[in-house]
C-alpha cells in the first residue's frame, strides 16, 4: 500500500512539473515564432519599398510617356533577378494597367478588386491569394502610390512568393522543435530526481500519520534535514509528542465528562416527562387566544354591520315618519278615507319588509357556518355593498365593479364576506381622512390561470411604506385610540391563507393602495 501511495504521489508531482515545463516552452516558442514572422514581413516589406523606387526612378520617364515597351523590358529584366516576385503591375489613373510576369507581359483594363482597394495616397501591404496564378497561392502584395511633381499617376503594385517565408518558418519549426526535444529530455530526467527528493520526505510523513491514526505515537522520523521539509518533519514529531500527552490527558478527561453525562442526562429524563403535559398546555393557550382574536375581530365586525345597518334604517324610518304626518293631516282635513289608508299601509309594509330583508342579511352574515360549500363571489360582494351603500352614499364614496362571470369558490362564505367588509371598511375610512372631492372604491374579480383574483383598490393615497409590511400583524393599527383595534385585517389573512389556502397582500399604485386577494386552483371551480 505504502509502495502504491510512493508511486502514486511521485507521478503526480512528476506530472504537475511536466506539465508546467511543456506549458512555459510552448509559450516561448509561439512568441519566438511571433517575432520571427514580423522580421521577416518587416524584411520583405523592405525589400518592396527598394524595388518600388528602384522601378520608380528608372522608369519615370517612361511612365510619364507611356513608353511601354521600355517598361515590359526594365520589368522583365527586374523579374529575371528577382525569382521570388510572382508580377509586376504599373497603373494609371483612368488607363489600362500594365501587368508583367515571368516571361510575359499584358495590359488590363480593370484590375481585380482585391487589388483596387489597395490604390491610395499611402503605401500599402498585405497577404493575399494571387489573382493571376493558375492555383490558389498565398502572395505578399505592396502597393507603391507614383507621384510626380506633386501629381498622382498611379501605382507600382509588386506580388512576391510566399516560399521563402514558409522555408523559413519551416526551417525555425524545426530547430525549435529539436531545442525543444533536446531541453525536454534535460528536464525531464532532472525534475524525475527533483520529484524524487521532493515526495520521499512526505510519504514518510504520511506513513507517519497513518500509525498516528491508529494510536501509535512511537514516530521515529529524519529530523536531520536543514530546508523546510526538514521543518516539517521536527515539527510532525513535536505534534505526535504533544498528542500523546493529550492522550493521557483525555481518557482523565473522559471518566470526568462520563460522570456528568450520566447527570444531565437523568436531568433531561425527568425533563421530557413534563414536556409532553407543557406542550398540550402551550397548544391550548395559543388556541385560545386565536379564538379571542376571533371573537374580537367578529365584534368588530359587528359593530361595523351596526353602524351600516343605522344608515340604511334612517332612510325608511323618516319615510315611516311622515307617513304618520300624512295620516294626522289627512284626518284633519277629512281625506282620511280607506283607498287613502290602504295607500299608506302598501307604503308603509314595503318600508318594514326592507328592514326586515336588512335584519334578515345582518343575521346570515354573522351566521356561524363551519363547513365549505360553494358560492359565488359576486353575490357575497354584493351583499356587502348593500349593507355599506348607505354609508357610501353619506360619505360621497363611489364604487366601481368589473367582475368576470362565475367566480365560485368552494368555501366559507361567511368568513369571506367578513374579509371583503374589513377591507371595504378600511378603505373607506381611508377615503373619508383625505377630505377629497372624488372618492372612489374599484373592484376587479378575474380569473388567472390557475388563480381566482379579486382586487380592491382606492384613491386615497396609499399607505406609507413606513408601515405596509406590519398593517397584517395582530394589534396593529394607525387610527386614533380608541377608534380601531388592530384585529380586522391580521383575521383577513387568517381566513385567507390558513382557512381558504389563498394568498391576500397589499401594495401601492399610482392612486392608492390595492388589496388582492387569490384563492389557488384547488379551490376555483371551473365552469363545465
Amino acid at each position: 500500500m505504502i509502495s502504491f501511495f510512493r508511486q502514486k504521489l511521485l507521478y503526480q508531482v512528476y506530472a504537475i512539473i511536466i506539465i508546467l515545463m511543456a506549458l512555459i516552452m510552448l509559450l516561448i516558442g509561439y512568441l519566438v515564432l511571433q517575432e520571427q514572422e514580423r522580421t521577416i514581413l518587416s524584411v520583405m516589406q523592405t525589400q518592396a519599398q527598394t524595388l518600388a523606387k528602384s522601378i520608380e526612378l528608372v522608369s519615370a520617364d517612361a511612365m510619364v510617356t507611356d513608353d511601354q515597351s521600355f517598361l515590359v523590358e526594365h520589368n522583365l529584366n527586374v523579374l529575371a533577378h528577382s525569382p521570388t516576385i510572382r508580377f509586376i503591375i504599373i497603373s494609371k489613373n483612368g488607363r489600362d494597367a500594365l501587368l508583367t510576369r515571368q516571361g510575359e507581359w499584358r495590359l488590363i483594363q480593370k484590375l481585380p478588386a482585391s487589388i483596387q482597394k489597395l490604390e491610395s495616397d499611402n503605401e500599402q501591404e498585405q497577404i493575399l491569394n494571387d489573382p493571376y496564378a493558375k492555383k490558389t497561392e498565398k502572395i505578399y502584395y505592396y502597393t507603391y502610390p507614383l507621384n510626380f511633381d506633386g501629381i498622382s499617376w498611379g501605382w507600382i503594385h509588386l506580388g512576391f512568393s510566399l516560399e521563402s517565408l514558409n522555408d523559413a518558418y519551416n526551417a525555425i519549426y524545426s530547430e525549435i522543435i529539436m531545442i525543444f526535444f533536446i531541453v525536454f529530455i534535460i528536464l525531464s530526467t532532472a525534475i524525475y530526481f527533483l520529484s524524487r527528493y521532493i515526495v520521499q520526505p512526505i510519504i514518510a510523513l504520511s506513513h507517519a500519520s497513518k500509525k498516528m491514526a491508529q494510536g501509535d505515537m512511537k514516530i521515529t522520523l529524519d529530523t536531520t534535514r536543514k530546508d523546510e521539509i526538514g521543518e516539517l518533519t521536527r515539527n510532525f514529531s513535536a505534534m505526535a509528542e504533544s498528542l500523546s500527552q493529550s492522550q493521557r490527558e483525555l481518557k482523565n478527561s473522559n471518566f470526568i465528562l462520563e460522570q456528568k453525562v450520566e447527570e444531565r442526562t437523568r436531568e433531561l429524563e425527568e425533563i421530557n416527562h413534563t414536556l409532553d403535559e407543557r406542550v398540550r398546555t402551550e397548544i391550548a393557550h395559543r388556541r385560545e387566544q386565536e379564538q379571542i382574536l376571533i371573537q374580537q375581530s367578529r365584534f368588530a365586525a359587528m359593530g361595523e354591520m351596526i353602524g351600516n345597518i343605522a344608515h340604511q334604517w334612517r332612510q325608511p324610518l323618516n319615510a315611516l315618519s311622515l307617513l304618520l304626518q300624512n295620516i294626522e293631516n289627512a284626518y284633519d282635513s277629512g281625506r282620511l278615507d280607506q283607498a287613502f289608508i290602504q295607500r299608506v299601509i302598501e307604503k308603509g309594509t314595503l318600508l318594514t319588509t326592507n328592514m326586515s330583508t336588512t335584519i334578515d342579511d345582518f343575521r346570515n352574515f354573522f351566521k356561524p357556518n363551519r363547513n365549505k360549500e360553494l358560492f359565488d363571489v359576486s353575490t357575497q360582494l354584493n351583499t356587502v355593498l348593500l349593507m355599506m351603500s348607505a354609508s357610501f352614499e353619506d360619505n360621497r364614496i363611489q364604487t366601481e365593479l368589473d367582475l368576470e362571470s362565475d367566480l365560485k369558490v368552494n368555501g366559507f362564505a361567511n368568513e369571506f364576506s367578513q374579509v371583503l367588509l374589513n377591507i371595504l371598511n378600511n378603505a373607506k375610512e381611508a377615503l373619508i381622512e383625505t377630505q377629497k372631492d372624488h372618492r372612489l372604491i374599484r373592484i376587479r374579480g378575474y380569473k388567472k390561470a390557475a388563480l381566482l383574483c379579486l382586487e380592491i383598490s382606492d384613491n386615497a393615497g396609499g399607505i406609507s411604506e413606513k408601515v405596509i409590511d406590519k398593517i397584517f400583524d395582530p394589534y396593529f393599527t394607525t387610527k386614533e385610540e380608541g377608534k380601531g383595534t388592530g384585529i380586522g385585517l391580521y383575521m383577513s389573512k387568517v381566513i385567507v391563507e390558513t382557512n381558504m389556502h389563498g394568498q391576500l397582500s397589499v401594495r401601492n399604485d399610482s392612486d392608492g393602495a390595492v388589496f388582492m386577494i387569490c384563492l389557488p386552483n384547488s379551490y376555483v371551480q371551473e365552469t363545465k
